[in-house]
């Protein structure tokens, strides 16, 4: 399974890592910005999406869920979140969708099972029924 990280240079640097020790997933790209993001998901289709906290506020982010999960196939999407993300008005919306994955910051745990709730959904799909 691919993921696209949008999250700083150092904070992505720790979620690569993390990441890798599942040999089922393997990060292809991050950027800190969403704006990029979304660029790169349209030329990447990455499985998964994970946004933490730490990326730039360069576009709104309810924009990037929507643009993320309008792909074909769309990107599986997984929010970090801390107190001051919990409950933001602009993602209210697009959480209640259910189409949007939550995981705290600083529980590593949560991060892999949301990942493999993903990996384990799309390898359950039949593209051809």
């Amino acid at each position: 399974m691919t993921v696209l990280l949008v999250a700083t240079d150092e904070e992505a640097a720790v979620l690569r890592e993390r990441i890798h020790r599942n040999p089922h997933f393997r990060v292809i790209s991050h950027t800190p910005s969403p704006r990029l993001a979304l660029a790169q998901a349209h030329m990447l289709l990455p499985d998964v999406t994970v946004l933490d906290p730490s990326m730039h506020g360069d576009s709104d982010p309810a924009a990037l869920f929507t643009g993320l999960r309008a792909l074909t196939p769309p990107s599986g999407v997984i929010l970090r979140t801390t107190p001051a993300t919990n409950g933001l008005p602009e993602l209210d919306a697009v959480l209640e969708e259910g189409a949007v994955h939550v995981a705290a910051r600083d529980d590593h745990d949560a991060l892999m099972a949301a990942l493999i709730t993903i990996g384990r959904r799309r390898a359950s799909c039949d593209p051809d029924g």
